[in-house]
């Protein structure tokens, strides 16, 4: 990741099991969406390189948003996928 100048910070024993780690990622509010959009596009490429990734959901490459309107005035956008 310094490659592609993300800082991340790792978690390793005695923090988390030993035979896990982890990886933590700072958002700012200066962050735009683009670069934000980037940091995504980057670590499901570290992902695949490394064979990390693990999930229990399906695989969904394009998310689709959609608008939650409750009743309450106010809606929120999800993102399903």
């Amino acid at each position: 990741m310094l490659k592609r100048k993300i800082g991340v910070v790792v978690v390793g024993f005695p923090a988390t099991p030993i035979t896990e780690a982890r990886a933590r990622f700072c958002l700012s509010a200066s962050h735009t969406k683009a670069m934000l959009d980037q940091v995504l596009f980057d670590l499901n490429e570290v992902g695949d390189d490394l064979c990390l990734k693990f999930s229990q959901r399906k695989y969904c490459p394009r998310p689709q948003q959609h608008n939650n309107n409750d009743g309450t005035g106010q809606s929120a956008n999800i993102l399903i996928g």
